[in-house]
């Protein structure tokens, strides 16, 4: 079922290419996700998000709709540090593209929680090439969708829900800045002044950009955001997503927090629910019995698909 791909400057691979039973081009299907897991830059890969990417492309197929979709297995902090994780996002979307041949228009981005950082850097440099990465080497045009899963949206600024949420999530904000040092903290100390590392700001703070982003050439048409009511990030992708909907029209950004969870809990009960494991696992395709979390996104998807 897995297809790895491995270039000079990205890996990654194809968890499913048009259907679950028959293998086609990625293009033949009415939707290719290009997915960037979450992990802080610090820890996980594709591997540990199969059971999540494959119960939302059921939700997906079950919609009568086919699927593709490949994931980035992007290099990890501390040993390689921003801008590494960029250029391989962008070399891999230039790949999507211009090798696998999928119309942009075609194309979900979906991140969650370090992932979704990186998917907006993604597409802010689409817009704005950042100078020091080469990839793509022609203007592409932007994904035709984005989905933000518990996405790590400022790297600097701490909402008040990192303090009344600080009990109820499973992600700190001593662990937070931790990992934003081993992500930034070489790359930092490498340049020549404060001012150098000032330019890439636009690449890598989203709450508070400066300079500022110009959303609405940025993001695709629409693009869907989500928490747990529970965790630290909630307040700050609210206010971010408040923020693009003030430039985008009308219905084309919207955010839904799910009551009671903590961060990124759709991909943890596919990892931490033996129950729910078992269900999946030994039931048929579309029977809908399991990860309900997965499930919703793939159903969002075709219903922005079909809106």
């Amino acid at each position: 079922m897995c297809q790895p791909v491995s270039r000079r400057d990205f890996a990654g691979c194809w968890f499913v290419q048009n259907s679950f039973t028959i293998c086609m081009p990625p293009s033949s299907a009415d939707v290719t996700i290009f997915f960037i897991h979450g992990g802080g830059y610090f820890t996980l890969q594709p591997g540990h998000y199969l059971l999540f990417v494959l119960r939302i492309a059921e939700a997906i197929l079950d919609q009568g709709l086919t699927v593709s979709i490949f994931a980035l297995d992007y290099a990890l902090a501390p040993e390689r540090q921003y801008p590494t994780q960029l250029a391989e996002a962008a070399a891999a979307y230039e790949y999507i593209v211009n090798e696998a041949k999928v119309r942009p228009e075609k194309i979900i981005v979906l991140g969650d929680s370090a992932g979704g950082h990186l998917a907006l850097s993604l597409l802010v440099h689409l817009h704005k090439p950042n100078p020091a990465i080469s990839s793509p080497r022609m203007t592409l045009p932007k994904p035709g969708g984005l989905v933000l899963i518990s996405a790590w949206i400022s790297l600097y600024r701490e909402s008040p829900s990192f303090l009344s949420n600080a009990r109820t999530d499973i992600v700190t904000a001593k662990f937070v800045r931790r990992l934003r040092e081993q992500f930034l903290d070489g790359y930092r100390k490498s340049l020549g002044s404060p001012q150098d590392f000032n330019k890439d700001l636009c690449y890598l703070e989203f709450l508070d950009p400066h300079p500022p982003i110009d959303w609405v050439s940025v993001l695709p048409p629409w693009v869907w955001a989500c928490a747990g009511s529970d965790e630290i990030f909630c307040e700050t992708i609210e206010t971010w997503i408040a923020t693009v909907q003030k430039e985008l029209p009308e219905g084309n950004a919207t955010f839904e927090a799910a009551s009671g969870m903590e961060h990124d809990w759709q991909f943890s009960e596919t990892m931490i629910d033996e129950g729910q494991k078992k269900t999946f696992l030994e039931g048929k395709v579309g029977d809908g019995k399991a990860f309900e979390g997965a499930a919703k996104i793939g159903r969002m998807i075709v219903e922005k698909i079909r809106s």
